[in-house]
Protein backbone atom coordinates (compact mmCIF):
# COMPACT_ATOMS: atom_id res chain seq x y z
CA UNK A 1 0.00 0.00 0.00
CA UNK A 2 1.35 3.50 -0.69
CA UNK A 3 0.85 6.00 2.22
CA UNK A 4 0.91 9.68 2.41
CA UNK A 5 2.23 11.97 5.66
CA UNK A 6 1.97 15.29 4.73
CA UNK A 7 2.54 17.83 7.78
CA UNK A 8 3.73 21.46 7.98
CA UNK A 9 7.20 20.64 8.66
CA UNK A 10 9.80 18.19 8.04
CA UNK A 11 11.45 18.36 11.27
CA UNK A 12 8.00 17.56 13.08
CA UNK A 13 7.41 15.24 10.74
CA UNK A 14 10.28 12.77 11.63
CA UNK A 15 10.39 14.05 15.55
CA UNK A 16 6.50 13.45 16.10
CA UNK A 17 5.92 10.42 13.77
CA UNK A 18 9.27 9.26 12.37
CA UNK A 19 8.77 5.66 14.35
CA UNK A 20 5.50 5.54 12.57
CA UNK A 21 6.35 5.82 9.53
CA UNK A 22 9.73 3.79 9.89
CA UNK A 23 7.53 0.95 11.56
CA UNK A 24 4.83 1.32 7.86
CA UNK A 25 8.00 1.15 5.73
CA UNK A 26 9.22 -1.66 7.66
CA UNK A 27 6.35 -3.88 7.56
CA UNK A 28 6.04 -3.28 3.70
CA UNK A 29 4.32 0.34 2.55
CA UNK A 30 5.68 2.32 0.59
CA UNK A 31 5.90 5.69 2.52
CA UNK A 32 5.98 9.35 0.88
CA UNK A 33 6.44 12.13 3.43
CA UNK A 34 5.07 15.98 1.94
CA UNK A 35 5.95 18.85 3.94
CA UNK A 36 8.18 22.29 3.51
CA UNK A 37 11.63 22.07 4.83
CA UNK A 38 11.83 24.87 7.38
CA UNK A 39 15.13 26.35 9.71
CA UNK A 40 14.52 23.70 11.83
CA UNK A 41 14.79 20.81 9.24
CA UNK A 42 18.00 22.13 7.94
CA UNK A 43 19.71 19.37 9.49
CA UNK A 44 17.06 16.26 9.06
CA UNK A 45 18.11 13.08 7.64
CA UNK A 46 15.47 11.78 5.77
CA UNK A 47 15.33 7.40 6.25
CA UNK A 48 16.48 5.19 4.04
CA UNK A 49 13.40 4.28 1.39
CA UNK A 50 11.16 7.21 2.45
CA UNK A 51 10.94 9.76 -0.10
CA UNK A 52 10.36 13.49 0.92
CA UNK A 53 8.10 15.78 -1.36
CA UNK A 54 9.03 19.26 -0.36
CA UNK A 55 6.10 21.84 -0.46
CA UNK A 56 6.04 25.68 0.02
CA UNK A 57 3.61 26.15 2.31
CA UNK A 58 3.63 29.19 5.18
CA UNK A 59 2.23 27.94 8.21
CA UNK A 60 1.25 31.29 9.96
CA UNK A 61 -0.03 33.34 6.93
CA UNK A 62 -4.05 34.49 7.35
CA UNK A 63 -3.63 35.32 3.39
CA UNK A 64 -6.16 33.87 1.86
CA UNK A 65 -3.87 33.66 -1.76
CA UNK A 66 -1.04 31.57 -0.18
CA UNK A 67 -3.72 28.93 1.69
CA UNK A 68 -5.16 28.48 -1.88
CA UNK A 69 -1.75 28.11 -3.73
CA UNK A 70 -0.92 25.53 -1.57
CA UNK A 71 -3.87 23.83 -2.02
CA UNK A 72 -3.21 23.50 -5.11
CA UNK A 73 0.00 22.23 -4.61
CA UNK A 74 -1.36 19.73 -2.84
CA UNK A 75 -3.92 18.60 -5.41
CA UNK A 76 -0.93 18.14 -7.49
CA UNK A 77 1.15 16.24 -5.35
CA UNK A 78 -1.79 13.84 -4.64
CA UNK A 79 -2.82 13.84 -8.36
CA UNK A 80 0.83 12.30 -9.30
CA UNK A 81 1.59 10.32 -6.46
CA UNK A 82 -2.35 8.83 -6.13
CA UNK A 83 -1.81 7.45 -2.60
CA UNK A 84 -3.77 5.06 -1.33
CA UNK A 85 -3.98 6.29 2.12
CA UNK A 86 -3.16 9.56 3.36
CA UNK A 87 -2.59 10.63 6.93
CA UNK A 88 -2.91 14.78 7.63
CA UNK A 89 -1.17 16.29 10.46
CA UNK A 90 -2.12 19.89 11.61
CA UNK A 91 -4.70 22.65 10.69
CA UNK A 92 -3.24 23.29 7.49
CA UNK A 93 -3.08 20.23 5.83
CA UNK A 94 -6.39 19.29 7.91
CA UNK A 95 -8.14 21.40 6.17
CA UNK A 96 -6.49 21.68 2.71
CA UNK A 97 -5.20 18.36 2.06
CA UNK A 98 -8.54 16.94 3.32
CA UNK A 99 -10.21 18.69 0.58
CA UNK A 100 -7.55 17.50 -1.73
CA UNK A 101 -8.05 13.99 -1.21
CA UNK A 102 -11.72 14.03 -0.82
CA UNK A 103 -11.86 15.79 -4.76
CA UNK A 104 -9.45 13.02 -5.46
CA UNK A 105 -11.53 10.41 -3.90
CA UNK A 106 -8.80 9.20 -1.83
CA UNK A 107 -9.26 8.21 1.57
CA UNK A 108 -7.59 9.86 4.53
CA UNK A 109 -7.41 10.14 7.99
CA UNK A 110 -7.18 13.66 9.89
CA UNK A 111 -4.61 14.09 13.09
CA UNK A 112 -5.87 16.79 15.44
CA UNK A 113 -2.80 16.98 18.00
CA UNK A 114 -4.69 19.93 19.91
CA UNK A 115 -7.31 22.71 19.54
CA UNK A 116 -4.64 25.03 20.19
CA UNK A 117 -5.08 28.57 18.16
CA UNK A 118 -8.81 27.92 16.27
CA UNK A 119 -10.28 26.97 19.68
CA UNK A 120 -8.83 29.53 22.29
CA UNK A 121 -8.44 32.65 20.26
CA UNK A 122 -11.11 35.14 18.72
CA UNK A 123 -11.12 36.96 15.68
CA UNK A 124 -11.71 36.98 12.26
CA UNK A 125 -8.81 34.67 11.38
CA UNK A 126 -9.67 32.06 13.94
CA UNK A 127 -13.11 31.90 13.14
CA UNK A 128 -12.55 31.63 9.21
CA UNK A 129 -9.97 28.45 10.36
CA UNK A 130 -12.35 27.53 12.45
CA UNK A 131 -15.22 26.74 9.88
CA UNK A 132 -12.31 25.82 7.30
CA UNK A 133 -11.37 23.30 9.89
CA UNK A 134 -15.17 21.74 10.45
CA UNK A 135 -15.12 21.55 6.32
CA UNK A 136 -11.63 19.57 6.23
CA UNK A 137 -12.74 17.71 9.24
CA UNK A 138 -16.10 16.61 7.50
CA UNK A 139 -14.69 15.21 4.61
CA UNK A 140 -11.87 12.97 6.89
CA UNK A 141 -12.59 8.82 6.75
CA UNK A 142 -11.17 8.64 10.63
CA UNK A 143 -10.05 11.83 13.33
CA UNK A 144 -7.44 10.80 15.74
CA UNK A 145 -7.13 12.94 18.65
CA UNK A 146 -5.03 12.66 21.73
CA UNK A 147 -7.36 13.23 24.67
CA UNK A 148 -10.98 12.55 25.83
CA UNK A 149 -11.72 16.88 26.37
CA UNK A 150 -10.50 17.12 22.53
CA UNK A 151 -13.13 14.39 21.24
CA UNK A 152 -15.68 15.40 23.75
CA UNK A 153 -15.60 19.01 22.05
CA UNK A 154 -15.54 18.31 18.45
CA UNK A 155 -18.60 15.93 19.23
CA UNK A 156 -20.06 18.39 21.20
CA UNK A 157 -19.60 21.02 18.11
CA UNK A 158 -21.03 18.73 15.36
CA UNK A 159 -17.69 18.82 13.91
CA UNK A 160 -17.12 15.30 14.08
CA UNK A 161 -18.79 11.69 14.00
CA UNK A 162 -18.93 9.35 16.82
CA UNK A 163 -17.48 6.52 14.24
CA UNK A 164 -15.16 9.22 12.97
CA UNK A 165 -12.76 9.46 16.14
CA UNK A 166 -10.08 7.62 16.90
CA UNK A 167 -8.72 8.43 20.96
CA UNK A 168 -5.04 7.34 20.96
CA UNK A 169 -5.21 7.05 24.89
CA UNK A 170 -0.79 7.42 24.91
CA UNK A 171 -0.71 10.51 22.53
CA UNK A 172 1.66 9.89 19.79
CA UNK A 173 3.64 7.85 21.83
CA UNK A 174 7.25 7.54 22.83
CA UNK A 175 9.95 5.07 21.68
CA UNK A 176 10.89 3.40 25.14
CA UNK A 177 14.53 2.10 23.85
CA UNK A 178 15.37 5.86 22.74
CA UNK A 179 14.13 7.36 25.50
CA UNK A 180 15.49 5.01 28.23
CA UNK A 181 15.47 5.17 32.03
CA UNK A 182 18.49 6.89 33.73
CA UNK A 183 19.46 7.95 37.54
CA UNK A 184 18.23 11.21 38.08
CA UNK A 185 20.20 11.94 41.27
CA UNK A 186 22.30 15.22 41.34
CA UNK A 187 23.61 17.56 43.29
CA UNK A 188 21.55 20.61 42.18
CA UNK A 189 18.07 20.44 40.97
CA UNK A 190 17.35 22.19 37.02
CA UNK A 191 13.64 22.52 36.57
CA UNK A 192 13.60 22.57 32.20
CA UNK A 193 11.08 23.65 29.92
CA UNK A 194 10.55 22.10 26.73
CA UNK A 195 8.65 23.67 24.49
CA UNK A 196 7.83 26.31 21.74
CA UNK A 197 8.66 30.13 23.23
CA UNK A 198 5.20 30.78 23.20
CA UNK A 199 3.25 32.99 25.83
CA UNK A 200 0.42 29.48 25.22
CA UNK A 201 2.67 27.73 26.74
CA UNK A 202 3.34 29.05 29.96
CA UNK A 203 6.61 31.42 29.52
CA UNK A 204 5.28 34.33 31.27
CA UNK A 205 4.52 31.87 34.43
CA UNK A 206 7.71 30.26 34.34
CA UNK A 207 9.05 33.74 34.33
CA UNK A 208 7.20 34.87 37.68
CA UNK A 209 7.93 31.21 39.12
CA UNK A 210 11.12 31.13 38.69
CA UNK A 211 11.61 34.52 40.28
CA UNK A 212 9.33 33.30 43.56
CA UNK A 213 11.49 30.47 43.91
CA UNK A 214 14.84 31.81 43.69
CA UNK A 215 14.11 33.95 46.70
CA UNK A 216 14.47 31.21 48.83
CA UNK A 217 16.51 28.97 46.61
CA UNK A 218 19.33 31.06 44.50
CA UNK A 219 21.32 27.54 43.46
CA UNK A 220 18.12 26.34 41.30
CA UNK A 221 18.40 26.66 37.59
CA UNK A 222 15.31 27.09 35.28
CA UNK A 223 16.02 26.40 31.58
CA UNK A 224 14.04 26.94 28.66
CA UNK A 225 14.58 24.58 25.55
CA UNK A 226 12.71 25.26 22.43
CA UNK A 227 12.49 27.38 19.20
CA UNK A 228 11.40 30.88 18.59
CA UNK A 229 9.23 31.96 16.37
CA UNK A 230 8.53 35.11 16.47
CA UNK A 231 5.73 35.03 12.93
CA UNK A 232 3.56 32.86 15.58
CA UNK A 233 0.33 34.01 17.01
CA UNK A 234 1.83 34.65 20.95
CA UNK A 235 5.37 34.14 20.40
CA UNK A 236 7.58 35.50 23.10
CA UNK A 237 10.39 37.97 21.14
CA UNK A 238 14.09 37.23 21.55
CA UNK A 239 14.21 40.53 23.08
CA UNK A 240 12.12 39.74 26.03
CA UNK A 241 13.75 36.25 26.38
CA UNK A 242 17.04 38.37 26.49
CA UNK A 243 15.36 40.68 29.44
CA UNK A 244 14.57 37.67 31.10
CA UNK A 245 17.83 35.79 31.02
CA UNK A 246 19.30 39.16 32.29
CA UNK A 247 17.15 39.46 34.77
CA UNK A 248 18.62 36.22 36.26
CA UNK A 249 15.26 34.62 36.28
CA UNK A 250 15.86 31.65 33.38
CA UNK A 251 18.83 30.36 30.85
CA UNK A 252 17.62 29.73 27.33
CA UNK A 253 19.25 27.31 26.02
CA UNK A 254 18.04 27.34 22.37
CA UNK A 255 16.41 24.50 19.74
CA UNK A 256 18.55 21.36 19.16
CA UNK A 257 17.31 18.38 17.12
CA UNK A 258 18.48 15.89 20.07
CA UNK A 259 16.02 17.24 22.87
CA UNK A 260 16.42 14.27 24.51
CA UNK A 261 20.48 14.91 25.69
CA UNK A 262 19.35 17.58 27.94
CA UNK A 263 16.46 16.55 29.08
CA UNK A 264 18.39 13.06 29.99
CA UNK A 265 21.07 14.99 32.48
CA UNK A 266 20.60 14.32 36.27
CA UNK A 267 19.01 16.74 38.21
CA UNK A 268 16.26 17.57 35.44
CA UNK A 269 12.38 18.03 36.70
CA UNK A 270 10.38 19.15 34.03
CA UNK A 271 7.66 22.75 33.61
CA UNK A 272 5.24 22.98 31.57
CA UNK A 273 2.21 25.58 32.37
CA UNK A 274 1.06 25.32 29.12
CA UNK A 275 -3.10 26.63 28.38
CA UNK A 276 -3.98 24.00 25.90
CA UNK A 277 -2.15 20.74 24.64
CA UNK A 278 -3.10 17.70 22.77
CA UNK A 279 -0.64 15.29 24.40
CA UNK A 280 2.46 17.03 25.07
CA UNK A 281 5.55 15.37 23.72
CA UNK A 282 8.11 16.69 25.78
CA UNK A 283 6.47 15.28 29.34
CA UNK A 284 5.73 11.89 27.51
CA UNK A 285 9.52 12.04 26.89
CA UNK A 286 10.55 13.42 30.06
CA UNK A 287 8.22 10.53 32.07
CA UNK A 288 9.93 8.01 29.90
CA UNK A 289 13.76 9.26 30.82
CA UNK A 290 12.65 9.21 34.66
CA UNK A 291 12.06 12.59 35.42
CA UNK A 292 9.57 14.07 37.51
CA UNK A 293 6.93 16.12 36.13
CA UNK A 294 5.34 19.33 36.98
CA UNK A 295 2.60 20.76 34.56
CA UNK A 296 -0.93 22.27 34.07
CA UNK A 297 -3.76 20.48 35.40
CA UNK A 298 -5.37 20.71 31.62
CA UNK A 299 -5.97 18.21 28.88
CA UNK A 300 -2.91 16.83 27.38
CA UNK A 301 -1.03 17.64 30.35
CA UNK A 302 -2.60 16.05 33.22
CA UNK A 303 -2.48 12.67 31.65
CA UNK A 304 1.51 12.42 31.99
CA UNK A 305 1.12 13.03 36.29
CA UNK A 306 -0.03 11.37 38.97
CA UNK A 307 -0.54 13.66 41.74
CA UNK A 308 1.97 13.20 44.37
CA UNK A 309 3.60 10.42 42.78
CA UNK A 310 5.01 11.27 39.96
CA UNK A 311 4.98 15.21 40.14
CA UNK A 312 2.68 17.27 40.50
CA UNK A 313 -0.39 19.63 38.75
CA UNK A 314 -1.01 22.84 38.98
CA UNK A 315 -3.83 24.92 37.52
CA UNK A 316 -3.04 26.94 34.13
CA UNK A 317 -1.85 30.64 34.77
CA UNK A 318 -1.65 30.11 38.40
CA UNK A 319 1.95 31.94 38.84
CA UNK A 320 1.83 31.27 42.50
CA UNK A 321 0.85 27.01 42.14
CA UNK A 322 3.52 26.93 40.09
CA UNK A 323 5.81 27.83 42.30
CA UNK A 324 4.35 26.18 45.47
CA UNK A 325 4.97 23.34 43.38
CA UNK A 326 8.75 23.88 42.40
CA UNK A 327 9.24 24.91 46.28
CA UNK A 328 7.50 20.92 47.34
CA UNK A 329 9.65 19.28 45.09
CA UNK A 330 12.57 21.27 46.47
CA UNK A 331 11.72 20.25 50.17
CA UNK A 332 12.00 16.23 49.39
CA UNK A 333 14.44 14.18 50.20
CA UNK A 334 16.14 12.10 48.24
CA UNK A 335 14.84 8.69 48.25
CA UNK A 336 11.15 10.56 47.56
CA UNK A 337 12.60 12.32 44.55
CA UNK A 338 13.97 8.58 43.26
CA UNK A 339 10.65 7.52 43.80
CA UNK A 340 9.36 9.85 41.36
CA UNK A 341 11.52 9.36 39.05
CA UNK A 342 10.79 5.60 38.64
CA UNK A 343 6.95 6.47 38.87
CA UNK A 344 7.48 8.80 35.59
CA UNK A 345 8.91 5.79 34.13
CA UNK A 346 6.42 3.16 34.82
CA UNK A 347 3.56 5.94 33.85
CA UNK A 348 5.55 5.98 30.12
CA UNK A 349 5.50 2.02 30.07
CA UNK A 350 1.98 1.16 31.18
CA UNK A 351 0.88 4.24 28.75
CA UNK A 352 3.31 5.53 26.25
CA UNK A 353 5.10 3.25 24.77
CA UNK A 354 5.07 3.83 20.86
CA UNK A 355 3.66 0.04 20.41
CA UNK A 356 0.44 1.00 21.04
CA UNK A 357 0.18 3.85 18.52
CA UNK A 358 1.67 1.61 15.86
CA UNK A 359 -1.07 -0.69 16.67
CA UNK A 360 -3.69 2.04 16.03
CA UNK A 361 -2.59 2.87 12.86
CA UNK A 362 -2.23 -0.68 11.30
CA UNK A 363 -6.12 -1.07 12.57
CA UNK A 364 -6.96 2.15 10.30
CA UNK A 365 -5.02 0.61 7.43
CA UNK A 366 -6.50 -2.44 7.81
CA UNK A 367 -10.22 -1.29 8.13
CA UNK A 368 -9.66 0.32 4.60
CA UNK A 369 -7.61 -2.25 2.91
CA UNK A 370 -10.98 -4.74 3.93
Amino acid sequence: MKILFADNSLWAQLNFRGSIITHLRDVGHEVVMVSPIDAQSQEIVIPDRIRHIAIEMRRTSTNPLHDILYFFRLMSIYWKERPDYIFHFTIKPNIYGTLAAHLLSIHCTAMVAGLGFTFSHTGLASKMAHRLFRLGLSFSDKIMVLNEENRRILMEQGMARKKQLVLLEGGEGVDLDKYSFSDNRADKTIFLMVARVLYDKGYEEVVEAAKIVKRTHPEVEVQLLGPVDEAYPNAVSREQIRKDEESGAITYLGYTTEPAKLMGRPGISLLLSSYHEGLNRSLMEGCALGKPIIASDIPGCRETVREGENGYLVPPKDVNALADAMLRYLSLSDEEKKSMSINSRRLAEERFDIKYVKSCYERILQEYDS
